[in-house]
């Protein structure tokens, strides 16, 4: 019996909170919610109500100049009754990675 492992996650996260709107593919769902953290291919979100994995969507942000379509990779819940929900970005445009670029830290004056 082969070992399996776990897939390396290549890229590193960055916690941003960046408000986006999920909108299911095949299906009527709708939620208006919000990032836990991004990387260049991938956004953490928290949600209401769970997603379907591997469920297709459309994620839009708001100002809604960032969209893409995205794929449902892990739908966990959490002890609040809220999901927190892993989406592969597949065709992102916009400025999605620029997200997953750290803030500047302020600079005291």
């Amino acid at each position: 019996m082969a070992n399996v492992f776990p897939p390396v996650r290549t890229e590193s996260r960055i916690p941003k909170k960046v408000l986006v709107e999920l909108h299911g593919l095949e299906s009527a769902a709708c939620e208006i919610t919000s990032t836990v953290n991004v990387s260049l291919h991938g956004i953490r979100v928290l949600t209401k109500g769970p997603w379907a994995l591997n469920q297709d969507v459309s994620v839009r942000s708001f100002p809604g100049h960032l969209h893409s379509r995205a794929h449902v990779v892990y739908c966990k819940p959490l002890p609040d009754d809220s999901f927190s929900v892993g989406l592969e970005l597949l065709q992102p445009t916009g400025d999605w990675p620029a997200l997953s670029k750290p803030s500047p830290v302020p600079r005291p004056h």
